[in-house]
């Protein structure tokens, strides 16, 4: 009996070390998790910084041969906007997956934040902008967007859902933060991860 009293105490000590053990490793783990969402997070939003002067043009068709450069002067002139040559850093069209209906669109992406958010406000001004105002015979929507990075670009789409199936009356991007409200006068939500739209 004393034999096997001194085993079980021993084996009930043993087994309180290793359940303190299992709870130091998951709050160990716990925390780790916590910090690879706040590195994933930082690294969006450095990605999505890398963007802050770019701009995504969509609905100009393609044209053989085409200077995107020149199509997207032609858009900034129907804004009644200037575009000169050292106002761009790049411009080229987005890659479209095979079977992908409508014209790939064109990212451009200027010198300084000044172009992209001047080309935003003249496009809110003018509500309406079509390929006819880039004298086109077709009259299709042309459609200006801040440039997302991939994981903001999903958060958006998830986004759209969750506003149609809430009720949500706007929803908008603004220097690549993502917003929601539900009607006018409220106070606009920003969207930073998917767990913000299940908080709504």
């Amino acid at each position: 009996m004393e034999e096997n009293t001194a085993a079980l105490k021993e084996q009930t000590a043993k087994v309180d070390e290793y359940m303190k053990i299992v709870e130091e490793l998951k709050a160990e783990n716990k925390s780790l998790k916590q910090q690879v969402v706040v590195l994933e997070e930082r690294l969006v939003e450095v990605e999505q910084y890398s963007r802050r002067n770019t701009l995504e043009i969509y609905g100009v068709p393609e044209e053989k041969n085409e200077d995107t450069l020149e199509t997207v002067k032609k858009v900034g002139a129907a804004l009644n906007m200037t575009i000169e040559n050292d106002m761009v850093d790049a411009c080229h069209r987005i890659y479209k997956k095979p079977g992908t209906k409508g014209p790939a669109g064109i990212i451009v992406k200027f010198v300084r934040r000044g172009g992209k958010e001047d080309m935003i406000h003249k496009r809110k001004v003018k509500r309406e902008l079509s390929t006819r105002h880039i004298n086109l015979p077709m009259d299709s929507q042309i459609y200006i967007n801040e440039s997302l990075c991939p994981t903001k670009r999903r958060l958006l789409a998830l986004a759209r859902v969750k506003k149609k199936e809430l009720g949500y009356a706007f929803l908008w991007v603004r220097n690549g933060k993502i917003f929601m409200r539900k009607k006018e006068g409220d106070r606009g939500k920003e969207i930073v991860s998917q767990q913000d739209l299940q908080n709504l």
